[in-house]
């Protein structure tokens, strides 16, 4: 059986072109009524801004898929200084822990963009693993600094296509790879205007129908579908008794 993930951002409408929230407001609600209806887990990796906004919505996300840190309001952490970067991650992490009541044991740069100060910074603050870098995006080693890498394998408008190629795509993923990654945002599920092309083309309705599709074909195909604190335990066998430690800490979903 293949392993699934499917990885949420959580974050203010297509940052930083947009500061609406309309992703949160409409989207998320449908996205969460749609993983209920598949019976899907997910990660969802939250800015701390976010659960400010919205923490019952943030809440009811931690009580059903699991929670993961966006950082503090989708900023760049390539572009600042590590002092500034632990200072961004601790107070994103408080405010998720605040919200959720759970441990925040994972962690996913906005734009997939960190550099060995995150990653420092994230062990010092004590996480499990990281899911900044992707298949098509490869950064810096998160593993040198103990952390677990969990990669991305595809951006989230690739399940914005057609169904007929994003599903046969898929299925060449699901013949060669042992994990495979899938991003997602809620904006996504709001008709979005104003922005470049790969942001806005087929949101809305369609983008739903769309995810509707590409569940079916994977539950038809029997994947597991896991979350990322599941994967990053598998993968610390070298140290299990203290991952173990860390995913029961983590646990609710």
């Amino acid at each position: 059986m293949r392993n699934v993930v499917l990885s949420i951002d959580v974050e203010q409408d297509v940052p930083p072109s947009l500061n609406t929230w309309r992703g949160l407001e409409e989207g998320l609600p449908s996205l969460l009524d749609l993983l209920s209806k598949h019976e899907v887990p997910a990660t969802f990796f939250v800015t701390g801004q976010a659960a400010e906004k919205f923490p019952k919505l943030i809440r009811k996300v931690s009580r059903e898929h699991e929670v993961g840190c966006h950082g503090y309001e989708h900023e760049r952490f390539d572009k600042m200084s590590a002092k500034e970067q632990l200072r961004r991650i601790e107070l994103a992490t408080k405010i998720l822990t605040k919200v959720t009541g759970r441990r925040i044991l994972g962690f996913r740069a906005p734009n997939f963009r960190p550099n060995i100060h995150t990653f420092a910074a994230l062990k010092r603050v004590g996480y499990l693993y990281d899911a900044s870098n992707a298949c098509y995006r490869i950064g810096p080693d998160p593993t040198r600094f103990g952390l677990v890498e969990i990669r991305n394998t595809w951006p989230s408008s690739f399940l914005r296509l057609p169904p007929g190629f994003s599903t046969r795509v898929l299925r060449l993923c699901l013949a060669t790879l042992p994990l495979t990654v899938l991003d997602y945002h809620p904006w996504e599920l709001v008709k979005v205007t104003g922005v470049r092309f790969d942001c806005r083309f087929a949101t809305g309705e369609v983008a739903l129908q769309r995810l509707d599709k590409v569940l079916d074909y994977l539950l038809a195909k029997k994947v597991r579908f896991r979350l990322m604190r599941e994967i990053a335990s598998l993968r610390g066998v070298g140290n299990q008794p203290a991952m173990a430690k860390h995913v029961r800490q983590g646990s609710g979903a």
